[in-house]
């Protein structure tokens, strides 16, 4: 089970810190994990960054705020036998420290314990902290960044090119003070054996498996072209090109904002009209000591909106290892209330598509449990929609008053493409769990990327919690939820 802060009751594996817990406005509180495992004991590259939206200033607010076995003396800077000056309490207890004040401390966490970054994505709240450290305090190890290639390509193509920010890599002839890391989708079948297959070393004492989310489509209407002349799509980085046949008529397009155009060169009759998915990622998290994970996704919209659904595979990997007891909780985004209309979450979730996420999980925890390979399928109404009449008629209310997004309604009959996005299972009922029994009971689910409402009575985060809990009353899921927030410690 996973711990929130205090002491542990038994010996967790894993620590997650949280550096940034929010998903914006407030620039100083965006997402930001540091993950170790707790048997490599505050070793040197033994911490792994995951995102860094803010990064060594997140780390020093948090020592501001530790307590230390002594204080130091004059006579430590000459004495080797000086007993050691080790914080006593919060996130980094234990920790051997080295400088007097907190930002010296930082510099030594980054500069000595961070070995690399691992990136979901690469918007700017999840990267900015850790390029605007990269400069400022030189090692003789390159930091390592890891991701997947696209996600690596946006970093050197758009960051790291000597005019957004000096080229501080190892490639094109950079400065070499970091190192890409380019990680396989769904892990290498030639790294590991057994259940450790796919997965990569990052760091000391943990290893890690990628799966690749969507996290929304291409805000701007334009189209890719494609020609026997040779001509190929352009294809940026993070974004994955889903090929529609051509029956959509420009009036729909407008109508739907489905964000493609018809710019193609109507001479040619092999264009065809393109959706542009924005990717992120999740990366299933390991110790090596013990087997225990902890999953961490990026920002993710749901399935039943998306033009791209991948959360089903991750829930698929999850669910088994739910039942065998080695993952322990996930991180997972929710960034807005269920006020917010389905067609400005902008590839992120609500309280309400989270539940109905979770419920796909516990289907899958289920059918495990029970031996079964795969639950049940939910079927689709005539325009490819999940329907919502499965949830007890009070969860139906509250899902029902969210406006429907265009994309997720008459459009979605002619986007939904059933072999690029197969149907997804998904409980709509709750005839896999009896009455008292709950799936997923015990398993923490830590809620991540909240963005601030930014005006007065309660915080975003509060009203989210709220609901959340309030669904997972009515429909019984067992799971607990954690609201993160900067300086947190979560054990696995």
């Amino acid at each position: 089970m996973g711990f929130e802060g205090g002491r542990k009751h038994e010996m967790p594996a894993l620590q997650v810190i949280v550096l940034g817990s929010g998903g914006g406005p407030e620039e100083d509180n965006v997402t930001s994990f540091l993950v170790r495992a707790t048997a490599t004991c505050w070793k040197r590259g033994s911490i792994l960054a995951v995102d860094a939206g803010v990064h060594m200033s997140a780390i020093k607010r948090i020592l501001d705020t530790h307590k230390q076995n002594r204080p130091f003396d004059p006579k430590d800077q000459t004495s080797s036998s000086s007993e050691p000056v080790i914080l006593t309490d919060g996130p980094f207890e234990g920790l051997e420290i080295p400088h007097t004040s907190s930002r010296a401390n930082a510099g030594y966490i980054h500069r000595e314990l961070v070995q690399c970054l691992l990136l979901t994505h690469p918007h700017l709240d999840h990267c900015s902290g850790f390029i605007m450290n990269t400069a400022s305090l030189p090692t003789a190890r390159p930091k390592r960044i890891a991701g997947l290639p696209d996600t690596i390509e946006a970093l050197k193509t758009h960051i790291f090119n000597n005019v957004i920010w000096p080229n501080l890599s190892d490639e094109n002839n950079g400065a070499g003070l970091i190192t890409y890391m380019r990680l396989v989708e769904g892990g290498s079948v030639a790294l590991g054996e057994g259940d450790s297959r796919g997965y990569v070393e990052v760091c000391d004492g943990l290893c890690v498996k990628t799966l690749t989310l969507s996290h929304g489509h291409c805000f701007e209407r334009h189209s890719h072209r494609g020609s026997n002349a040779g001509f190929s799509p352009v294809r940026s980085p993070n974004i994955s090109i889903l090929e529609r046949s051509p029956r959509l008529g420009p009036s729909m397009l407008q109508r739907n904002n489905s964000l493609i155009s018809g710019l193609g060169e109507p001479s040619r009759t092999d264009c065809r009209e393109r959706v542009c998915v924005y990717e992120s990622s999740a990366y299933f998290i390991r110790d090596f000591a013990t087997g225990r994970e902890v999953l961490i996704f990026g920002d993710v919209e749901p399935d039943s909106v998306s033009l791209s659904p991948r959360n089903h595979l991750v829930w698929a990997e999850a669910a088994p290892k739910i039942v065998s007891g080695t993952l322990g909780g996930i991180l997972i985004e929710c960034s807005y209330d269920n006020s917010r209309a389905d067609e400005l979450l902008f590839g992120h979730m609500s309280p309400h598509h989270l539940i109905d996420e979770l419920k796909n999980l516990a289907e899958r925890v289920s059918a495990h449990r029970e031996g079964l390979a795969s639950p049940a399928k939910r079927k689709r109404d005539s325009n490819g929609v999940l329907p919502v009449h499965g949830y007890p008629a009070k969860v139906a209310r509250v899902i029902s008053m969210s406006p429907v997004s265009p994309l997720s309604a008459g459009s979605r009959k002619e986007f939904y493409d059933p072999i690029a996005s197969p149907p997804r299972d998904g409980p709509s009922d709750l005839k896999h769990w009896p009455h008292g029994t709950k799936p997923l009971k015990g398993f923490k689910v830590v809620i991540i990327h909240v963005k601030e409402n930014l005006v007065d009575g309660p915080n975003a985060g509060e009203i989210i919690l709220k609901e959340l809990q309030e669904l997972e009353e009515v429909i019984g899921l067992g799971c607990e939820f954690i609201m993160s927030s900067s300086g947190q410690s979560l054990y696995f």
